[in-house]
């Protein structure tokens, strides 16, 4: 069997790390699982978020995966103990510390946040900052429930996604934000939206700051000269949303099927 690398999301905005990460598993098989049946995620309690990320690494282990990347925001800040516990000592990473690194990184002083009710509401981004900071810091979060929505329903271009960040980010560009972690996945699809209501500030995104992490690692790009595959399996059927979404990224898949995760006790 193929060596195979596990990631997942709530949907389909993982994606967009695993967009990142596929240069760096030449050769291996690279399984990616969306929950798409049950998106969004980020206005659900602690301890439903906690149950579905049981079943999704329980299914990746099934699967024979020899590392974990969350590539959900929500789940690594309300439950990357319940992965790292059930994933029984296989290297499992999640988006926050490499995130926050890179924001650390950037920043001249004042970083927002954006990301699910969920995220913001951990408080988990602005204690890790204000923890590794090694200078005097402000950061603002701001919970945006209608992008994940948007992207899921494929509007990330429409004219309503710009009227919706409008209203999400004016309070973030009136505070003088000069750093923007994009605290979701799903996020990255909205950039160019993002670009033009803060076109001064410097953007973080979970999928280049893991990339860089596990670059770290001793990971590095095409090392044995080969490509490696991407397999989507997504707990609803597959709709137009992800073909458009695969096209913006540039993702080129070698099977895509829905799943059902077992309901694990």
């Amino acid at each position: 069997m193929e060596r195979r690398i596990g990631i997942f999301d709530s949907g389909i905005g993982g994606l967009t790390v695993a967009r990142h990460l596929i240069p760096l598993f030449g050769g291996m098989e690279v399984l990616y699982v969306g929950d798409t049946a049950r998106v969004p995620y980020g206005s659900r309690s602690p301890e439903t978020i906690r149950r579905y990320a049981r079943q999704m690494t329980l299914y990746l282990l099934e699967q024979g995966v020899e590392a974990i990347v969350v590539a959900c925001n929500t789940i690594s800040a309300v439950a990357a103990d319940v992965v790292r516990e059930c994933a029984a000592g296989i290297p499992v990473v999640d988006v926050l510390e490499p995130t926050v690194a890179v924001a650390l990184q950037r920043t001249a002083g004042c970083v927002g946040i954006i990301g699910t009710r969920a995220t913001i509401t951990s408080g988990v981004y602005e204690r890790l900052l204000h923890q590794r900071a090694r200078q005097p810091l402000r950061t603002y979060g701001q919970p945006c429930p209608l992008f994940v929505p948007l992207v899921e329903e494929g509007w990330n271009t429409h004219p309503v996604a710009l009227q919706v960040a409008e209203h999400y980010l004016a309070p973030l560009r009136a505070l003088g934000i000069d750093t923007l972690i994009l605290g979701c996945t799903h996020y990255p699809l909205l950039l160019p939206v993002f670009r033009q209501l803060l076109p001064k500030c410097h953007f973080v995104e979970s999928g280049e700051a893991v990339c860089e992490y596990l670059r770290q690692l001793g990971y590095s790009p095409g090392a044995n000269g080969k490509e490696a595959r991407l397999y989507i399996h997504l707990t609803d059927a597959p709709g137009d949303v992800l073909e458009h979404i695969l096209h913006q990224l540039q993702l080129a898949v070698a099977e895509v099927r829905q799943v059902l995760l077992p309901e694990y006790v």
